[in-house]
């Protein structure tokens, strides 16, 4: 419980590369918030015409997220 009380000095998002796949047809969350806060993050959106379980029914497009993701992070950890 104490990582809770624990303040933040600086957000990760804003230091890391970030990357965020945007639902369009989203009903659970507002895709205009969800844009706001990537754009916030500097993230590389991806928008899919996708429902909330965008995970499920684009699996491939999160997928490719996720590896291009790593691939950036292996990228840094080699010339780091």
């Amino acid at each position: 419980m104490s990582a809770f009380a624990t303040p933040v000095t600086r957000a990760a998002w804003r230091d890391k590369p970030a990357w965020a796949v945007i639902a369009t047809e989203d009903q659970s969350f507002d895709p205009a918030m969800l844009k706001h806060m990537a754009t916030r993050a500097n993230a590389e959106i991806t928008y899919v015409s996708a429902s909330h379980a965008v995970f499920m029914t684009q699996a491939g497009v999160v997928a490719q997220t996720i590896q291009t993701a790593a691939k950036n992070a292996l990228a840094q950890v080699q010339v780091g």
